[in-house]
């Protein structure tokens, strides 16, 4: 397999990144808007609902980064356009994280200078890994550089309209009128934490204390109450929940009948149940319940206010929206080399549809609906697979050079 993780693994739930060291800043560092500017708005695109944005480093780019309310420090997680740089001020650290496998090695460095549009920071704290242990790139089909996280939210009033795919920046002194309902938030570790409320399949309501990551892409992750597993529903199907810095985590996905958020309040939401780790209650210093991502995030303009704790949600959505998971029981990544165009199987889970229609690992995907996958990205292909209980599909594989149809019928498995 080339490199290959689980597509479910990275996009459709938290990175679970936890540093066990810090960068020491002599004195308070924030981004900062070019000039007299108090305001400024940007596109952005998505993938597989995660944010990503355009940055310079040290006066080199475009590169693409993730936008991600679940990290601390800068991540760069694709060195390939460091070999031109040299790094003077950095230590050597062992990372460790939620998963399986060994520590990973990382350097530590402030000798980044980050521009984001007309904004710009000097001296961000930055994690540097020795190898791309995320591959985000094979697994949104873009090419993703690394993660920026909490030093840019802390330096703005940051709205993000997801149907507009528009981010505006306000400085923390402009007097702009935030609408919506505002949610009290708290910040730990710098990461922004806020409390809802859930009800149980038999009625029970329990308040949680959840992580607010808009760099998972799936609405819940709920790991642990009372330092000891969640309860998991009745009905789960088993799943690979995220890749973390030392490997795959491994659980199931069920739903909530309930899950209130401020005044919203949605139904029968789809959730992660990591397997219990009391590791990463002692990596992360204290306990939470779970997440919440950007899939119940993207259905708000939301606006995260840090100097006030507060985040702004202005419901955007008609209806109540439905979650669904993937309904083909197989994970899809994009060769590495020619990451546009050439789709390959990374897994398929056992009893699923995809089993049954004979599809196999490591099969590469050339067409879908007779429609070659020159047209299509990957986000069109996961999106495809997640809606129309009972639809057919036609997938076309090769095979040991060989080329085969099969039919695949898409069946909702949670």
């Amino acid at each position: 397999m080339k490199n290959s993780i689980p597509v479910v693994s990275i996009l459709k739930f938290s990175l679970f990144l936890m540093l066990t060291v810090t960068i020491t800043i002599t004195k308070a560092q924030v981004f900062k808007l070019d000039g007299k500017r108090k305001k400024y708005s940007m596109d952005f695109k998505t993938a597989q609902n995660l944010i990503i944005i355009p940055i310079y480093i040290n006066g080199k780019g475009p590169f693409n980064f993730l936008l991600d309310t679940g990290a601390s420090q800068m991540i760069i997680t694709d060195t390939s356009f460091l070999k031109g740089y040299e790094i003077k001020n950095y230590q050597r650290v062992k990372v460790r994280g939620y998963g399986l496998g060994e520590n990973v090695d990382a350097i530590l460095t402030n000798d980044m200078a980050v521009r984001v549009g007309k904004s710009q920071m000097h001296n961000v704290p930055t994690a540097i890994f020795t190898e791309d242990i995320f591959n985000l790139s094979s697994y949104l089909g873009v090419r993703i550089y690394g993660i920026l996280g909490y030093y840019f939210f802390n330096s703005f009033k940051v709205r993000i309209n997801y149907n507009r795919n528009r981010l505006t920046l306000y400085t923390p002194d402009y007097p702009v009128k935030i609408k919506g309902d505002r949610i009290p938030i708290l910040l730990r570790n710098s990461k922004p934490y806020m409390t809802s409320e859930i009800q149980m399949p038999d009625s029970t309501t329990i308040k949680l204390e959840l992580l607010i990551d808009n760099g998972s892409s799936n609405p819940l992750s709920l790991e642990s109450i009372n330092q000891k597993p969640f309860p998991l529903p009745v009905t789960t199907i088993p799943a690979n929940l995220g890749v973390g810095i030392n490997g795959i985590i491994s659980g199931h996905i069920g739903r909530i009948p309930v899950f209130k958020i401020g005044n919203y309040t949605f139904h029968n939401v789809l959730s992660g149940f990591p397997e219990f780790n009391t590791e990463v209650l002692r990596i992360e210093g204290s306990e939470r319940n779970g997440s919440i991502g950007a899939d119940v995030l993207r259905h708000f303009t939301v606006t995260f206010d840090y100097q006030n704790n507060s985040m702004y949600l202005e419901k955007q959505t008609k209806g109540e929206p439905q979650f669904d998971h993937d309904m083909s029981g197989m994970e899809i990544y994009v060769n590495g080399a020619d990451r546009r165009n050439r789709f390959y199987i990374g897994r398929i889970e056992t009893g699923s549809p995809a089993e049954a229609a004979g599809l196999l690992p490591e099969d590469e995907i050339v067409s879908i609906d007779f429609r070659s996958m020159a047209f299509f990205e990957l986000s069109d292909v996961t999106e495809m697979l997640k809606n129309r209980n009972g639809r057919q599909i036609l997938i076309e594989v090769v095979r040991d050079k060989k080329n085969h149809i099969v039919i695949l019928e898409l069946k909702r498995r949670i």
